[in-house]
């Protein structure tokens, strides 16, 4: 099954600009080069420096849980949130600030970990090596997951249009569950044990939306409920 971001990334223009909030590795840049899609203008924001920045990529240095994006009003074609969301105090102000800097009619893109993440235990080996199969293996994860429903929900909220929400997973990784389970239990194997198990459960929720096209700027929230 392709990645969510595959499809957005091919959607939007192909010399458009891109940011990747928690960017530290980068990952959405080589995922663009690898579809070919080589000239984007990319731009990230992260917690933490890095060495390692790609020519032409854009980096500033942000701590989201003291300060907005730095970036001006509907500045971006595509603004990708991957595992960010759920490392924040104020996790709703922060998905209408994503909001801000997106175009009228850009996309954008969350990722978190879902509420399976809770029903499983912790890494009980490679601890040295920080990968998670519990939600709260990771001590900065704050508050609580997100379903795809509680993203679907966000999203109205803010007058947007929700394209796709759901559960990431493989159905190679379903399909090879018990030997890749067994496989990494013996040989004790923490990359393979969180990769098998994220793909199989579906760990993490995903959200692609689209900014309306009239919209400018950052979105009231709006509570409501529906009629039923």
């Amino acid at each position: 099954m392709p990645h969510p971001l595959d499809d957005l990334l091919r959607r939007i223009d192909p010399e458009g600009t891109i940011l990747d909030v928690g960017c530290l590795n980068f990952a959405q840049v080589r995922r663009a080069n690898q579809l070919g899609l080589t000239k984007f203008k990319h731009f990230g924001v992260d917690y933490s420096e890095s060495a390692d920045v790609p020519p032409g990529f854009q980096f500033a240095k942000v701590d989201l849980n003291q300060e907005r994006l730095p970036f001006d009003d509907d500045k971006f074609d595509l603004v990708i949130a991957s595992h960010v969301i759920e490392h924040l105090a104020l996790p709703i102000p922060f998905f209408a600030d994503c909001v801000r800097i997106c175009k009228p009619g850009g996309l954008l893109y969350f990722e978190a970990p879902s509420e399976r993440s809770l029903l499983l235990p912790g890494m009980p080996f490679d601890r040295e090596k920080f990968f998670s199969i519990s939600f709260f293996d990771d001590p900065t994860h704050m508050y609580r997951p997100w379903t795809p429903q509680a993203f679907y929900r966000l999203t109205r909220y803010f007058s947007c249009e929700p394209l796709k929400v759901g559960h990431l997973t493989s159905w190679k990784h379903r399909l090879a569950f018990p030997i890749i389970l067994a496989y990494a239990l013996v040989t004790k194997n923490g990359k393979w044990l969180e990769q098998c198990v994220w793909g199989a459960v579906g760990w993490s929720s995903y959200l692609m939306v689209r900014k309306p096209i009239d919209l400018l700027g950052q979105p009231s929230f709006k509570y409501y409920i529906p009629k039923r």
